[in-house]
Parts: structure tokens; sequence; C-alpha cells
């Protein structure tokens, strides 16, 4: 009895073990069916995204066919490119041209005194504004031109010509007043202390509103101009 249980219990070992054999085998097989499917995977997963264009590329694609568009010869692009500098010249000297013009024509301030050169070798340049306001008259009765000092008509004349120009009466140098071709109107020339400033100034008589600045001669020199 004791050999019968001692070759059962054998028997039953055996078959024990050759069941975990047989499960192991299982298991191994198992797992390198499930390792050959991973790399599979992953090698299809690289496969695919090495060959799937990127965004950039697909852009560089797309933009290559206008840059081979757009090659030109040389010396085409030469041509072109004196072409164009020939077109943006002329606008430019017409520009130019259109500015020295205004610069004679249109004011220069807000004031809107017009500034244009003169023929004068004395003259550096002219000043006009039209809208320049005759000196407010004290005077009544007919109008009487006088070029004596003191004398109300002589001192609205000084009063008018010092309204046009950067000098203040008191500190500049009166060296004339005098008729200019009639009686209504009448030209000086003043200077600054130190004679830096020259001017020769234009005005006319207006009945009822008194004497008014025509024109402002600025001076570069005193020969010739008094």
């Amino acid at each position: 009895m004791e050999r019968k249980r001692r070759f059962q219990t054998r028997q039953q070992y055996a078959e024990q073990k050759s069941k975990q054999t047989k499960f192991q085998k299982a298991d191994k097989r198992l797992n390198y069916l499930i390792a050959v499917v991973a790399v599979l995977i992953v090698a299809t997963l690289i496969f695919i995204i090495t060959q799937e264009p990127s965004p950039k590329n697909e852009a560089e694609r797309q933009d290559s066919p206008a840059e081979v568009a757009t090659d030109v010869p040389e010396d085409d692009a030469g041509q072109e490119t004196e072409d164009n500098e020939t077109e943006t010249n002329v606008p430019e000297e017409a520009e130019e041209e259109e500015n020295s013009s205004d610069e004679t024509e249109q004011p220069t301030s807000e004031s809107g005194n017009m500034v244009s050169p003169s023929d004068d070798p004395a003259v550096k340049e002219v000043i006009t504004n039209p809208n320049w306001p005759a000196y407010p008259t004290a005077q009544t009765g007919e109008h009487v031109s006088t070029y004596e000092k003191g004398h109300i008509d002589y001192e609205e004349k000084l009063k008018a010509i010092f309204s046009v120009i950067d000098l203040q009466q008191e500190n500049s140098i009166v060296l004339r007043v005098n008729n200019n071709g009639s009686a209504e109107n009448a030209i000086a020339v003043v200077t600054s202390m130190d004679k830096e400033q020259k001017y020769r100034v234009s005005i006319e008589w207006v009945d009822n509103e008194g004497w008014k600045p025509i024109q402002v001669e600025v001076l570069s020199t005193l020969e010739g101009s008094q």
C-alpha cells in the first residue's frame, strides 16, 4: 500500500509538472506573439510618419513654383531695375519742380506771408501778404502825406513799417523814409542797431484806414538800397 501510494504521488507530481511546463511554454509563445505584434505596430507607425509630408514641406513645395516663375535673367533684371529707377526719378524731379514753385508761390508761414526771390543783387528775398492790415489812422479830413519827424502822418508811416518786420522801433535805425512815386506811396530803409538785419519796406495810403504795408525786401547789403 505504501508503495502504491508513493507511486501515485510521483505520478501526480509528474502530471502537475507536465502541466506547468505546458503553461510556461504557452506563456512564452503568447509573450513572443505580443512582442512580434508590438514590433509590427511600431514599424508601421514609423513608416506612416516618415512617408507623410509635413505642412512645412508642403508649403515649400507650393512656394517653389512661384520662386521659379519669378526668376529672370540677370540682364532682364538689370534692365527692369534701370527702368524702375527711371520711372521713379521722373516723379521725383517733377515733385522737386513743384516744391520749388510752391516755395515762391505758397505762404511760408501761418500768417500767410509769401516769400519769393528777387533779381536785385542787394535783396535776399521779397515778402508780401495781401492780408497785412493798414495801421489804424487817427487823422481826419483830407489826408496830406508828410515826412516831418514828429508829425502824426510820419509817425503812422513808421508804425505801419515796423508792424511787418522783426525789429522794434526803439532798437533800430531809420535810414530813410521818402516818397515812392506818389503822395499815397512811401518807402523806407531800416536796420537793426548792429546793421545785421536790413529791410526796405513799401507802404501805401488807404483812405479812412491808414498806411498799409505792401512789400518787405530783406536786404543783403545797404549799398544801392537807399
